[in-house]
C-alpha cells in the first residue's frame, strides 16, 4: 500500500513538469522566449534549455533512484531486517554532486551574462516607463514617440531606461531579457533584432492596477524604411484640414488637452504628462496597445478612458459627442 502511494506521485510530478514546459512555450499568440528574434534572446533561450536539461536529468535520476530504493528495500515481512543507515560515502556523494551542479550552473550563467553585457551599440534611445505607458525618445534624431517605435535590423540598440513614478521592468520576450526601471536611476539594455517584424514588449514588474495593460510594440525594419520613418517622425504635426478637424484643433487647446500632451507645431500644446500625439494617427494602437487605433476606439478612449483602463491618469473630457467627433477628426489627421 505504501509503495503504491509513493508510485502515484511520479505521474503527478511528470504532469507538473509538462505543465511548466507548456507554460514556458507560451500560447500561440503570445511572444515566447523559445522563439527568439534577437541575439540576446537567442543566448537566453540557449541558457534556459541547458538549465532545463540539467534540472530534467536531476529529476529523472532522483526519481529512478527513489523508485529503486522503494522496491529494493521494502519490507516483505516483520522479520526481514530494515535498511542500513549511516553510509558516510553515500552521504558525501549526495552532498558533493549538488555542489558541483550548482558550480556548473553558476559558471554557465556568468558566461552568458558576460556575453550579454554592454556590447558596442550603433544607436541609442531613451525609454521612460510611466503609469501606464511608455515614452521613447531618440536623442540624436530629436523627437519622441509613445508605446510604438522602430529600430533597424542587425544594428545594436542601447536603451537607457528610467521610471518616472514607480518601479517598472522593460521586457521584450523575443528580443532580450528583463531590465528594471527605477525612479532616479538610469539602467541600460542593449539588443539586436535579426529579423524584420512586429514584436510585443511589456512591463515585467507589477506597477499598479493597469500593469497588465502596459505594453509596447517594436517594429524592426530595414535601414531604408527606418530612415523614412525617422524623417516622418521629425516633421511637425500636419495642419488641420476641414471644418470639423479645425474645430477639433481649437477644442484640443481650449479643453486643456495641450496641458498634458505635446503636439509639435501646435502652439500651446507642450504637455509632458501624457504621450506625444504629434503623429498619433500613424500608430497601430491606443492606450499602450490596449485598443486598435480606429476612429471608434479613439472616440471611446477620449469619452470614457476610465472604462478602458480603470485607474489611468487621463481624466474624462467634459465634452459633447459632437465635440468628441471633432477631436477625433483632428487627431486622425496627425499621421
Amino acid at each position: 500500500m505504501r509503495l503504491g502511494k509513493r508510485l502515484t506521485r511520479l505521474p503527478v510530478a511528470l504532469g507538473l513538469l509538462l505543465g511548466v514546459l507548456l507554460t514556458a512555450s507560451g500560447c500561440e499568440d503570445a511572444p515566447s522566449i523559445l522563439q527568439p528574434r534577437g541575439n540576446d534572446a537567442a543566448e537566453i533561450r540557449n541558457l534556459a534549455i541547458i538549465l532545463l536539461a540539467i534540472c530534467g536529468a536531476i529529476f529523472l535520476i532522483v526519481q529512478a533512484w527513489l523508485i529503486y530504493n522503494i522496491v529494493r528495500y521494502r519490507r516483505r515481512s516483520a522479520e526481514e531486517p530494515v535498511q542500513d543507515h549511516g553510509d558516510i560515502r553515500m552521504e558525501l556523494t549526495w552532498t558533493v554532486i549538488p555542489i558541483l551542479i550548482v558550480i556548473v550552473i553558476f559558471i554557465l550563467t556568468v558566461n552568458y551574462m558576460d556575453v550579454l553585457t554592454n556590447p558596442p551599440s550603433e544607436m541609442e534611445i531613451d525609454v521612460t516607463g510611466r503609469q501606464w505607458w511608455w515614452e521613447i525618445s531618440y536623442p540624436a534624431e530629436d523627437f519622441s514617440t509613445a508605446n510604438e517605435f522602430y529600430v533597424p535590423i542587425d544594428e545594436t540598440v542601447r536603451a537607457r531606461l528610467e521610471a518616472a513614478d514607480v518601479i517598472h521592468s522593460f521586457w521584450m520576450p523575443q528580443i532580450g531579457g528583463k531590465t528594471d526601471m527605477i525612479p532616479g536611476r538610469i539602467n541600460q539594455s542593449t539588443f539586436t533584432i535579426t529579423q524584420e517584424g512586429e514584436y510585443l514588449g511589456e512591463c515585467g514588474e507589477f506597477c499598479g492596477v493597469q500593469h497588465a495593460h502596459m505594453r509596447f510594440l517594436i517594429f524592426a525594419v530595414d535601414a531604408a524604411a527606418f530612415s523614412q520613418w525617422v524623417e516622418q517622425q521629425q516633421q511637425p504635426a500636419a495642419a488641420a484640414e476641414g471644418e470639423q478637424a479645425q474645430a477639433g484643433e481649437a477644442l484640443f487647446l481650449s479643453a486643456g488637452c495641450g496641458g498634458c500632451h505635446t503636439i509639435r507645431g501646435l502652439e500651446g500644446s507642450a504637455g509632458l504628462a501624457g504621450p506625444d500625439l504629434t503623429h498619433v494617427a500613424g500608430r497601430t494602437s491606443l492606450a499602450a496597445v490596449t485598443l486598435d487605433n480606429t476612429p471608434e476606439n479613439l472616440a471611446r478612449w477620449i469619452d470614457k478612458p476610465q472604462e478602458v483602463k480603470p485607474g489611468n491618469l487621463m481624466p474624462e473630457a467634459a465634452v459633447s459627442n459632437d465635440e468628441i467627433q471633432a477631436l477625433v477628426a483632428y487627431l486622425e489627421g496627425l499621421e
